[in-house]
């Protein structure tokens, strides 16, 4: 299996391109997945919500469904506001494109959704299934990303709201929540590429759920960085990660390539390594959630 995408523009303001997933089952409907102690559910008006553009679709109609989502919640008299990143307000709501299956006329939306705290530990998660028509969806007009935008927007203001004493809901947790893994950095990368992706992913990894391996893993993250000549003052870079099983087998892999200006990768990474990260990890989820985690 393997996932291939346009490389985050290895700038934090780069621009996400649409994710496109293979067809599988129709997905089940939105539920909640966990219950929490969250302090917002008892006083909603107590810590604002940042609303991350979600990952996985054009950076503009990411941004679009992130200020509709925080209006729709202004609404609702829940402090709410669009961010770039997480942990400016008390709670930051992220996620990102599942899986997009088209069903003639119509395509089915399936969005994995995260409530953070501002420590970047989640603590909700929820799956959204939306329909939308394709070729609106596809032209990016307000519409569609507005149907997607209120759809988790009611969700998420009823998660907020004060929840009744004797409303208990039991949900499966995500797939490859409690799974062990390792991560191979790449010893190939200009700069300090390989201590800032591994530090990156072992971030992200631990906020789904993750937990580091003290014996033999349950999935190992490999990751090759290839930088290659284009011309006079332009180098080709490709990023590989594999997700590979506990005896070394590769389970599909996630490649991101773009084009950029001779020497940016030959220093710090920074905020480039988390874009990379944030590129890749769905695709890699993905592999995981249709091939390791059903063995648990």
């Amino acid at each position: 299996m393997q996932s291939r995408r346009r490389l985050l523009c290895l700038t934090a303001h780069a621009a996400v391109p649409f994710l496109i997933s293979a067809c599988g089952n129709v997905p089940q409907p939105f539920r909640r997945v966990a219950t929490s102690s969250n302090p917002l559910l008892a006083n909603p008006s107590g810590a604002g919500v940042g609303i991350a553009p979600p990952v996985g679709i054009d950076r503009i109609a990411a941004s679009h469904i992130a200020e509709q989502i925080a209006e729709h919640l202004r609404q609702r008299e829940i402090p709410a506001e669009a961010v770039d990143r997480i942990g400016i307000l008390g709670f930051t709501l992220e996620g990102n494109l599942w899986e997009s299956v088209e069903n003639g006329p119509e395509t089915i939306l399936t969005f994995n959704w995260r409530l953070l705290n501002r420590l970047g530990e989640i603590v909700e998660r929820l799956y959204q299934d939306v329909y939308v028509e394709t070729a609106p969806w596809e032209e990016g007009l307000e519409t569609e990303l507005n149907h997607v935008a209120d759809d988790i927007a009611i969700r998420l203001a009823v998660l907020l709201a004060p929840p009744l004493e004797s409303q208990t809901i039991e949900t499966p947790k995500a797939p490859w929540e409690g799974l062990t893994a390792t991560i191979q950095k790449p010893g190939s990368a200009p700069g300090d590429g390989s201590e800032a992706l591994g530090n990156a992913m072992a971030s992200r990894l631990a906020r789904e759920g993750f937990k580091p391996a003290t014996g033999a893993p349950d999935v190992t993250f490999a990751a090759t960085v290839n930088v290659s000549q284009f011309d006079a003052v332009s180098d080709d870079v490709a990023i590989i990660w594999q997700v590979l099983s506990p005896d070394g087998q590769s389970l599909g892999e996630v490649r991101l390539d773009n084009r950029i200006p001779r020497g940016e990768l030959d220093g710090p990474w920074g905020m480039i390594a988390e874009a990379i990260v944030d590129g890749a990890l769905p695709g890699l989820l993905e592999i995981i959630a249709k091939t390791t985690a059903p063995r648990r």
